[in-house]
């Protein structure tokens, strides 16, 4: 079973010291629908939950991010190496696995391997060999005989076969079971116990990124909504309750001006059963300047994802 991870000390981006994967001012355009100036920045030795809607623009920044797709603008480095200039240089370092299993479904698992051996010079034959005794893939059956499960699976362990110091993974964890989500995730946190690798893991299933990531980035109508310390954005917004029946009980309305600068910084206010209820991403201000009887209520990262974005659903 896997906790929450918090590993604040691997969080923290040293100017001075060299990101795995900078991403600045990507674009790209299609007549439905545009990437617009994304930019973030990803460390060593981090986990980052790249998290947005069905649609929001994960996997065409994913894409962009491999040389997949050409974007219209932008710059992307990886380990200081710019893509596509050193495209060769930088994939040796780059471990990928896209929303579809890219493997030839006539092959068995054991050929597949073999096959793509020869183009890693820095292969890792003993670390294939723990993560198929880990994962059970079976050496001999065709890829099309493997479940869904089994897939990720078997793709992940070729992404990881050249040791490379990053992994992109473009919803790993959609559609697995329970068992099989847990499996991938401690892979994930078992991988960057080496602080020099880190991952970028796209998806839209809250939960696993609150589990394992350091940072999270939201992006959504393919604008970056946020990037940050997942920690530090728990901590930053607060569900604000104040009891009161409405008429004499104290309401999220300012009495005074001093109240009147705490609820300046609440917003969705609404009446509910017992009181009112607000949001705030200034907590540390608010508590603060806030008077009277109210106390707060610590969000999970899928509330908070769905306070800031859900308002964008029936789009």
């Amino acid at each position: 079973m896997i906790h929450n991870v918090s590993r604040r000390g691997k969080t923290m981006y040293n100017n001075g010291e060299q990101p795995l994967l900078e991403v600045n001012g990507l674009r790209k355009a299609y007549p439905d629908f545009q990437l617009q100036d994304v930019n973030f920045i990803l460390p060593a030795g981090t986990i980052m939950g790249f998290l947005g809607r069905n649609g929001a623009g994960k996997s065409t920044t994913m894409r962009a991010i491999m040389d997949l797709i050409k974007p219209d603008d932008g710059d992307i480095r990886i380990l200081g190496m710019s893509m596509p200039e050193e495209e060769v240089a930088v994939k040796e370092q780059v471990g990928y696995v896209g929303d579809t299993p890219l493997m030839n479904n006539a092959w068995t698992m054991e050929r597949t391997l073999n096959f793509a051996r020869h183009f890693y010079p820095d292969w890792d034959q003993e670390a294939v060999e723990q993560n198929l005794e880990r994962f059970e893939i079976p050496r001999d059956k065709k890829i099309s005989e493997l479940s869904k499960g089994m897939k990720v699976k078997a793709s992940l362990i070729l992404a990881m076969a050249h040791q490379p110091k990053l992994l992109l993974l473009d919803e790993p964890t959609s559609g697995l079971d329970p068992v099989v989500r847990t499996e991938v995730l401690e892979l994930l946190l078992d991988f960057v116990q080496d602080e020099s690798r880190g991952v970028l893991f796209s998806s839209h299933i809250t939960s696993d990124v609150e589990k394992i990531a350091d940072w999270v980035t939201v992006i959504d109508d393919g604008k970056i909504f946020f990037s940050e310390d997942k920690e530090s954005l728990l901590d930053r917004y607060r569900r604000i309750v104040i009891p009161g029946d409405g008429t004499k009980g104290q309401t999220l309305c300012p009495t005074s001006d001093k109240d009147k600068k705490a609820t300046d910084i609440l917003f969705n206010c609404q009446q509910a059963m017992g009181g009112y209820v607000g949001y705030t991403e200034r907590f540390d201000r608010f508590q603060k300047i806030a008077t009277g009887n109210w106390y707060s209520e610590r969000l999970t990262l899928e509330e908070l994802f769905v306070l800031l974005t859900g308002k964008k659903e029936s789009k």
